[in-house]
């Protein structure tokens, strides 16, 4: 391959990465809330030395949760990569990006969890400063007034919210961030152009810039909610790490750990403050796999799902210390049930009818705690926890919760399995009249089950 063709791909990697950062494509913005229980454990303050292996500490869980009237709150702010943009997103397209792995994490940590997510597509630094400027002071603000902001056509409507967004921060338990790509991209512009000599001094004024305004938006999130969990991601380097491109990304992989060290200050200064600040390693993750985690080999640098179920990791490791999954699922069980943080561990698999998920009645009573009571005369089963009281009939069209009829589109019936017959309660139906919160993440086909 000539010098001038190899050149010609490194621009191209480099322009490619550069447009993606401008993130002018729309997507969609999903936000989901259930009911619940808020966490409020204190988490404790670590060093930079510590950083990032014990990030937030002691982890935020069911069993450290004080009160018990509302859920654990998370509220995500940020550019396209809060979005949870991929290539080819349309109008019709639903994100399932690093925020929705965080709160499944939430999940499966046993906690009531509730999510809203205000990614806006090319939003920078300043931009954010700016946004969470207003949310502060309580004022209306338009696309036209925060940088980056007008390359999004959905910024209007979200920017309307921002007197909701207000609200949401203040009763945040976890406020995860993503910020960064859009400011540097005149920098990727001139590695593109092959402008080496002058990327270090446009390097050190555009940090400069990012780290004030970065530095900014964190203060005002701990002013509007001092007791909030803050954590920001680093930025990872979308060009491949072989061949042709090697010179770009080691490049760039310089003027990232810059970034990093630049976010490392701020996280220094407020948790040396009594502050929970800490940073999610996204950098690390992807490091070596641009294309594997990312759709840079199709001209955009966003991640794909592998890219973002990284992402999903690298956060929750700095929250909770750990990432959760279900285990593979033998060959006709429809999905996976995790009840207070634990899988559902029977043989007797779940069952779905008519859109409608069964379990075995011994199996979720003992899995939430439930007293049973086993009425063969009237062929009927009655739960018991907390001082509620549910009593399914096999066959009825009604339940009676706390002795009130409750009519139930899922009727309790008689299994087969094996040899015997069990009697398979419907799960929803069941969870919510005991008081649990009753999820369903159809991308991992999981139901989460949490008082």
């Amino acid at each position: 391959m000539s010098s001038k063709l190899r050149k010609n791909r490194r621009r191209a990697v480099a322009a490619a990465a550069a447009a993606m950062l401008i993130g002018s494509v729309l997507a969609p913005v999903q936000a989901a809330a259930s009911n619940g229980a808020r966490a409020s454990a204190g988490l404790a303050e670590r060093t930079a030395a510590e950083r990032p292996a014990d990030s937030l500490a002691p982890p935020v869980t069911a069993a450290s949760r004080q009160n018990a009237a509302e859920a654990y709150s998370i509220v995500a702010i940020g550019d396209s990569l809060t979005v949870g943009f991929e290539h080819g997103f349309t109008e019709q397209s639903v994100p399932y990006g690093y925020v929705e792995r965080v709160y499944e994490q939430a999940l499966f940590q046993g906690l009531r969890a509730e999510y809203a997510n205000y990614g806006v597509l090319g939003l920078t630094s300043a931009g954010l400063r700016t946004w969470l400027e207003a949310a502060a002071a309580g004022d209306a603000v338009a696309a036209a007034d925060i940088e980056g902001a007008d390359k999004d056509p959905r910024a209007g409507t979200i920017l309307a919210h921002t007197g909701q967004l207000a609200e949401k921060l203040k009763s945040a338990d976890l406020i995860v961030v993503t910020i960064g790509g859009n400011d540097f991209i005149p920098l990727a512009q001139l590695i593109m152009e092959g402008g080496r000599s002058d990327v270090d001094a446009l390097m050190d004024e555009t940090l400069k810039q990012y780290e004030a305004s970065v530095e900014a938006s964190v203060r005002l999130l701990l002013e509007m909610n001092p007791k909030a969990s803050v954590v920001l991601a680093d930025q990872y380097v979308p060009v491949p790490k072989i061949g042709d491109y090697l010179d770009d990304y080691n490049k760039l992989s310089e003027e990232a750990a810059k970034l990093r060290e630049a976010l490392e200050r701020i996280a220094d200064k407020e948790t040396s403050a009594g502050f929970r600040v800490a940073l999610a390693d996204v950098a690390k993750a992807f490091d070596g796999k641009a294309l594997i985690y990312t759709s840079i080999g199709s001209g955009d640098m966003h991640p794909k799902q592998p890219g973002y179920e990284a992402m999903g990791k690298a956060f929750a490791q700095a929250v909770w210390g750990e990432y959760r999954t279900v285990r593979p699922r033998p060959a006709g069980v429809p999905l996976s049930i995790v009840v207070g943080g634990k899988e559902l561990d029977t043989p007797n698999k779940p069952v779905v009818k008519n859109s409608r998920t069964y379990v075995a009645m011994r199996d979720i009573a003992d899995a939430t705690g439930a007293k049973l009571v086993w009425n063969s005369r009237t062929q009927s089963a009655t739960l018991t926890l907390d001082g509620r009281s549910v009593v399914f009939a096999i066959g009825a069209a009604t339940a009676l919760v706390d002795g009130k009829a409750v009519p139930i589109d899922a009727p309790a019936y008689l299994q087969k399995v094996g040899k015997e017959l069990k009697t398979y309660l419907p799960l929803a139906a069941l969870s919510e009249a005991l008081g649990f919160q009753v999820v369903f993440r159809p991308q991992g086909k999981i139901a989460f089950i949490n008082k």
